[in-house]
């Protein structure tokens, strides 16, 4: 029987030995999420989006971390979260990281059209905080396993490595964003105010979108 029991959690810098149990972290977590569940109209079967998405989230993954840090949180042995942190001198991921990491796959399973269109949309989430003018650290994404969820781990996660990791490296402003309705008592109770709600625009297709900061 799996042991699903935390201990104490230790955060290290990610290496690629644990590429497979991260990604598949990371791809499970998001599995009906707003943004990306967007084009799913755009398939004609279920099958086929599913084939897109876990394509489309490991590159996302590789192409994140290129320009990105990226810490796992580890308990009894097993990566149980991850923090990807945008630092301010960090250069933003591009088209072409995406392409290099092997975006090309779901990139011809959406269209070249659609994946343009859906790339601008993905961009367009994070215009609220890229318009802030001080010198800011990114919260890009913060994964728990899904079977370590509900036990406190995303706000030990925010408590207890990230908001002490941006002060030790002098950081005075913290940013997210997020696309689930869900998530924003979550960031609101863990300190961050919310500057803008909005809604955002995929073809005909709409999804709402949520910017935080937090200022330390």
């Amino acid at each position: 029987m799996e042991n699903n029991t935390i201990n104490a959690i230790e955060y290290k810098k990610y290496n690629s030995s644990y590429e497979k149990e991260v990604i598949n972290i990371f791809v499970e977590a998001f599995k009906n999420y707003p943004l990306f569940d967007i084009v799913k109209d755009d398939f004609k079967t279920e099958e086929k989006f599913h084939k897109f998405y876990n394509s489309f989230m490991k590159s996302l993954f590789k192409a994140t971390i290129r320009k990105n840090e990226c810490y796992i949180g580890i308990s009894n042995g097993n990566v149980i979260d991850l923090v990807i942190i945008d630092a301010p001198t960090d250069k933003p991921v591009g088209f072409l990281d995406y392409v290099l990491c092997g975006g090309i796959k779901p990139i011809l399973k959406l269209g070249l059209s659609n994946s343009l269109k859906f790339l601008k949309l993905s961009d367009e989430t994070e215009y609220v905080v890229k318009s802030i003018k001080e010198p800011r650290w990114h919260l890009y994404f913060l994964v728990v396993d899904s079977k370590y969820q509900g036990k406190g781990i995303g706000s030990d996660a925010i408590n207890n490595f990230l908001i002490p990791f941006v002060k030790e490296k002098n950081g005075k402003l913290l940013t997210v964003t997020t696309n689930a309705k869900h998530n924003v008592n979550f960031y609101i109770n863990n300190g961050f105010s919310l500057i803008k709600e909005e809604t955002l625009k995929y073809k005909d297709r709409t999804v709402n979108n949520w910017s935080f900061r937090l200022d330390l």
